[in-house]
């Protein structure tokens, strides 16, 4: 009962964060805005411009995105998180909701090809995995055996795991969206994928 309370709480704070966390940023810097704009327009017209804040604050999301996206911006954003993950309890919580976020980014998809099913930690107990990619050759020279790279990802927030190299006929692969995975890691197994079986083959 009480493990079952526990996996609740940490999955309603795995789906409630980043949620929370967007919408209270979002309200401040709209608050913000409006604020400083209805003062700035307040000395050329009396009349209020309504939408006015929440234009300017689509601008600067838009403006944020496009610095983010080059280097001058990312290195901004680089000291951004190395100045907040030096403050207690607020690193935490931007840490927390920023891996989450990045769980479901097209990168992470792109990173996790396929989800599978694999024997871990130990003979008749599975774990849902993600393909990673082929072994190299050092490690298939080593064993004599075609070895796949599967992560299986720790759990609700799966941005780290265990790296598994395992051969490629011992894991099942399943019929089954990324998204789908992450998921079904992310709220601890309560919301259930619709998974398909697939053969010993990768798609």
């Amino acid at each position: 009962m009480k493990r079952n309370l526990r996996n609740y709480l940490l999955t309603g704070v795995a789906v409630l964060l980043p949620a929370a966390a967007t919408i209270f940023v979002l309200w401040k810097l709209f608050s913000l805005v409006d604020g400083f704009a209805g003062k700035l327009v307040s000395y050329f017209t009396p009349y209020r411009i309504p939408g006015l804040g929440v234009v300017i604050t689509v601008l600067i999301i838009l403006l944020v995105g496009v610095l983010a996206t080059n280097v001058i911006g990312k290195r901004l954003l680089a000291y951004w998180e190395a100045l907040v993950f030096r403050i207690p309890l607020v690193n935490t919580i931007y840490r927390t909701a920023k891996e989450i976020v990045d769980t479901f980014s097209e990168e992470r998809k792109q990173v996790f090809r396929q989800v599978v099913l694999v024997e871990f930690p130990r003979r008749g107990s599975w774990a849902v995995g993600f393909l990673v990619g082929e072994a190299g050759e050092s490690f298939r020279g080593a064993t004599g055996r075609e070895l796949v790279k599967v992560l299986v990802p720790h759990v609700p927030v799966p941005m780290s795991g265990f790296l598994l190299l395992v051969p490629k006929e011992e894991i099942i692969f399943l019929d089954l969206p990324v998204e789908e995975g992450l998921r079904f890691i992310v709220s601890t197994g309560i919301i259930e994928p619709s998974s398909k079986r697939g053969g010993n083959n990768a798609s």
